[in-house]
């Protein structure tokens, strides 16, 4: 039997949930799945399986790559238009220049899907501007990046607003 490791208590500020089991959220389950799928029981599938993911789901995701300037600054491609406007992503930047919660939360998600080369997935709340709070839920997996040494991830994401 595994144990997954606890939280550390600034992990505990950031995510309400951070873990190898699958997503709750139903587009979130479907992504894995399809990862999964691709992955054909490799340690992570290649990065050319985002061109094949069904159109329902492209603005939920994106691609993250460890910079190869040794700088460990993850960069943003191809965001989706709900998954940039949800987590403050764009093309081509990283992702300390998102607001500063989210770029915490992801660099800290990217980091232990990099670290594990296993699929994560985890929860947090976000303030909307109505005053709504509203779960967000990401999924991050690892991809067999083209260049040899180089760290990609799939990552997608949505929300809900928290009932009461």
């Amino acid at each position: 039997m595994t144990t997954l490791d606890k939280l550390t208590e600034p992990m505990v500020r950031l995510f309400l949930r951070i873990d190898a089991a699958g997503p709750s959220d139903e587009l979130l389950r479907n992504i894995s799945g399809f990862w999964t799928l691709k992955r054909a029981g490799q340690v992570a599938p290649l990065e050319e399986i985002v061109n094949a993911l069904p159109n329902d789901t492209l603005a939920h995701v994106f691609v993250a790559y460890l910079s190869p300037d040794g700088l460990q600054h993850w960069l943003v491609s191809s965001p989706g238009q709900y998954v940039s406007k949800l987590l403050s992503v764009k093309d081509r930047m990283t992702i300390d220049d998102a607001d500063k919660r989210s770029a915490v939360r992801l660099r800290r998600l990217f980091d232990l899907v990099a670290e594990k080369d296993e699929p994560y997935s985890a929860m947090f709340e976000t303030k909307s501007a109505d005053g709504n709070t509203n779960l967000v839920e990401v999924f991050a997996a690892p991809l067999a990046a083209r260049e040899r040494g180089t760290k990609a991830l799939l990552v997608a994401a949505n929300s809900r607003v928290e009932q009461l």
